[in-house]
């Protein structure tokens, strides 16, 4: 059945609780490197604030090394099922609101993380299509996720909303011209969302009255 609407999601900090997880990888390769542990909302902080250095703050080079990347990714794999968690009444959600619009993913990690981590937590199939930062040239909140996965569901920007708890996420909607949700459980911060959900009950009624 042909659905008319479209809802893109974060992930992380959105659906998924699991910066506790990337903050053990971040610290394991920074031990590698001869660098001091950070605590978790530095990483909450820096990965959801715009034109944060990420590779400076994290790493202490200019850019991400691939055997850095690798290092993360390992480690990442290995331990994050057991550290990470969906949000309270999130798998419920998603299989609501799956009856009724397409759901998406649009995330600044990469697809293949975002995959295995819907995977994990038994929620992958709600889910039409996901992009992550490493299918476009410009992360968010550059609108072009937004685009791309309007063109793949074959939704407009009327029929098409965002939820996300960044800045990042605000202004990807916003630059694509879709309306946002702020996800007031999540990590980042907004001052100027319009749309906020404290959690994810009072979500499902602003989602039900934009779709």
């Amino acid at each position: 059945m042909r659905k008319e609407a479209s809802i893109i999601f974060d992930m992380d900090g959105t659906l998924i609780d699991s910066s506790a997880a990337m903050t053990h990888s971040v610290n394991y390769v920074r031990n590698t490197l001869g660098l001091s542990p950070i605590d978790k909302k530095y990483l909450e902080y820096h990965i959801n604030q715009p034109d944060q250095h990420l590779p400076k703050i994290f790493y202490n080079t200019e850019e991400y090394d691939p055997a850095h990347r690798a290092l993360f990714k390992e480690h990442y794999m290995h331990f994050s099922p057991s550290m990470i968690a969906l949000y309270p009444d999130v798998k419920e959600m998603l299989h609501l609101l799956s009856q009724k619009a397409y759901l998406a993913i649009a995330t600044n990690a990469s697809d293949f993380f975002a995959r295995h981590m819907l995977e994990q937590m038994g929620v992958l199939e709600h889910f039409s299509a996901i992009i992550g930062a490493n299918n476009v040239a410009e992360p968010k909140p550059s609108p072009l996720m937004v685009y791309r996965l309007m063109e793949e569901l074959g939704s407009d920007a009327s029929k098409t909303v965002l939820v996300g708890d960044s800045i990042k996420d605000e202004g990807a909607a916003t630059n694509a011209g879709i309306p946002f949700i702020f996800a007031e459980w999540g990590y980042g911060t907004s001052q100027s969302a319009n749309l906020r959900a404290h959690n994810v009950h009072e979500l499902v009624g602003l989602l039900n009255t934009l779709i």
